[in-house]
């Protein structure tokens, strides 16, 4: 069996991925590629649609069946190496039990800079741990690679690190850039003297709170570090790259 999970270290989140970034919210967005309808509302789970801006600067909408793939999603999304993300590809046929192959979807496929494939099945722990999914997984990987990907994962919620996924949905909330305000900001974050507080930061500002996510944006360019591991609030205390 393949490795169960993709290695998203926290430090990946801090940088800002190659290609152009849209300045504003794009409402001609790039719809779903699913090949399989993801059903849009449900008395029973969560359901949603996110956009991300992809490597041509373009919003490109991508469906969640579940809260898990919703966070599988945006952890995937803010590494350093993502490139693309699909959902619900094209299926493939796969004999798992019986004489007869049937049809698997995989929930998405992340797509790194280096052009590596990495088609992903999203389960709860309960579901992925046992010994038939388990099993069912195997036959499942050795069609999918070559064909549509070049690993296969499985990823449950035991693989979601909460301070790294707040800090993706802070860098998602935080994407479309305000190029005069981030770049004031980065000019006065330059000259930071000693680690401080980003509420301190920014009262010596002229910008007051509304520096605040032009900081964000800073902290996941790399113009800034945040001294400790945790979800990012006012109160965290950033220095420039090297004075750790």
């Amino acid at each position: 069996m393949p490795d169960d999970h993709i290695a998203l270290h926290p430090a990946n989140l801090f940088k800002q991925p190659d290609g152009p970034v849209s300045g504003a919210f794009d409402d001609t967005y790039l719809h779903s590629r699913a090949t399989r309808p993801i059903t849009r509302k449900s008395p029973f789970h969560f359901v949603t649609q996110l956009t991300f801006i992809n490597h041509a600067g373009k919003s490109q909408a991508l469906g969640c069946a579940s809260l898990l793939e919703h966070n599988v999603a945006l952890c995937c999304i803010y590494l350093p190496e993502f490139h693309d993300m699909e959902e619900q590809l094209s299926r493939i046929m796969v004999r798992t039990a019986g004489v007869r192959a049937t049809p698997y979807w995989f929930d998405f496929r992340l797509t790194l800079t280096s052009g590596k494939r990495i088609a992903i099945a999203v389960k709860p722990e309960r579901e992925s741990s046992t010994y038939a999914f388990r099993q069912k997984m195997e036959a499942i990987s050795n069609i999918a690679v070559p064909e549509i990907a070049d690993h296969v994962h499985v990823i449950s919620e035991r693989n979601i690190d909460p301070v790294r996924l707040a800090r993706a949905k802070l860098f998602h909330a935080a994407r479309f850039p305000e190029p005069q305000l981030d770049m004031y900001v980065r000019s006065e974050l330059v000259g930071l003297e000693r680690p401080q507080s980003i509420k301190a930061f920014l009262a010596k500002t002229s910008l007051g709170g509304q520096g605040w996510w032009s900081v964000v944006r800073a902290i996941r360019a790399g113009v800034i570090n945040v001294t400790a591991y945790e979800a990012i609030t006012e109160r965290s205390v950033i220095s420039l790259p090297g004075d750790m």
